[in-house]
């Protein structure tokens, strides 16, 4: 089935792309949990060890949800102040062989983060204040998890709560099946929801 595509180029000459890249991924987010849609990947043009880049793509089989997206009010509040550049939705031509990439959420950093650490603390605490215990805090016996590469996006959540979302990539020899999380990114683990490398099509300047 054809693919669509348009990509977002953080303007400014000095920016911080995994904060930009975590509202990016909010706002899809909001419009995938409103509309009820799983059907839009994220995609990052410009990956490297130490940057994501200063380009996320949005890919998707529906134009019609594409279109929608890159017209939410942040997107196009932000092309208005010229802090993003917005390319129209396009067709992914069909003459490449393309590089396909799960972008997935590296949950096990995620675990080990401060905020998680102190969110579950506060759990068991307050669980354990029902039970009319005293709480005393196990010493971690984990021993060590080699986990691969990932970046490290600041993400908001609707309930005002801010957490750290990290984004993880695996390279794929073919196109896996088109479901993403409302985040817009693929399952490691059952090994779905690639989206194609837009490198070739994506100018840099």
């Amino acid at each position: 089935m054809k693919r669509f595509y348009f990509y977002i180029r953080y303007l400014p000459e000095h920016v911080n792309c995994e904060f930009l890249a975590g509202k990016c991924i909010r706002i899809l987010h909001a419009y995938q949990t409103r509309f009820n849609i799983r059907s839009i990947g994220v995609s990052f043009p410009n990956w490297e060890q130490s940057s994501i880049g200063r380009t996320i793509a949005f890919i998707s089989e529906s134009l019609q949800a594409l279109t929608t997206l890159s017209q939410q009010n942040y997107f196009v509040q932000m092309a208005e102040e010229r802090y993003f550049l917005i390319s129209g939705v396009q067709a992914l031509p069909g003459e490449y062989q393309y590089q396909e990439f799960i972008y997935y959420r590296e949950r096990r950093l995620e675990k080990e983060s401060a905020s998680a650490i102190k969110r579950e603390l506060k759990r068991l605490q307050s669980r354990a204040i029902q039970a009319g215990v005293d709480y005393a805090p196990k010493t971690s016996e984990r021993g060590c998890v080699e986990i691969p590469f990932a970046h490290r996006l600041s993400f908001g959540s609707s309930s005002g709560a801010d957490f750290l979302l990290f984004i993880g990539r695996l390279e794929c020899e073919k196109k896996q099946l088109s479901e993403f999380s409302s985040y817009g990114l693929g399952n490691r683990s059952e090994f779905k929801g690639t989206v194609p490398c837009l490198r070739p099509l994506i100018c840099d300047r």
